[in-house]
């Protein structure tokens, strides 16, 4: 099987990134969600904050220049917004620009900030920043069915993205 994907992994060889062209940072929608996936994949979430939309694609632009680089890449699920209300879920976060790095609580549903990334920082600071935040991050763990039982004993609830109907559990499985 691996053999066969390797072949049709040839065919289709990609694109490199033409000079002075970086790929854009794959953010989450929102805040709210970035921090919920970050949980998921224990992983922390950087959350660009902007005062307004260009600023936050300015940052995101130095933001991309680093998180390719070997070193940076699959260490952090990131989030943008330029309305601060999205930072009353992170403990911690003021409304200043920047780049924050967030540990999100075991559910997803807030986070504690770690570390505040001056927007002025210069690319060569930004890696360092990122990389000293990844290097000390340390993952909740946790497994499927302990997290879901624990959250619904502790009345947790979390709203999807799309909707998922309501299962009847009365039924035993494969029982019609």
């Amino acid at each position: 099987m691996a053999a066969e994907l390797r072949k049709i992994a040839k065919q289709y060889p990609g694109r490199k990134p033409g000079k002075g062209s970086l790929p854009s940072v794959p953010k989450m929608k929102s805040v709210r969600l970035g921090i919920n996936v970050a949980s998921c994949d224990g992983l922390p979430c950087v959350v660009v904050v902007g005062k307004d939309q260009a600023e936050v694609d300015r940052l995101n632009k130095k933001l991309s220049a680093v998180i390719w680089e070997e070193s940076l890449i699959g260490k952090f699920i990131y989030a943008s917004t330029a309305n601060r209300e999205d930072l009353g879920i992170i403990s911690g976060a003021t409304s200043k620009s920047g780049y924050l790095v967030v540990n999100p609580d075991i559910y997803g549903k807030k986070g504690e900030l770690i570390e505040v990334i001056d927007p002025d920082s210069s690319t060569k600071e930004l890696k360092k920043a990122l990389s000293s935040a990844a290097d000390k991050f340390t993952r909740n763990k946790k497994t499927h069915g302990t997290h879901v039982r624990d959250g619904r004993r502790n009345g947790e609830e979390w709203e999807t993205e799309v909707p998922v109907p309501e299962r009847d559990r009365s039924r035993g499985r494969g029982s019609k």
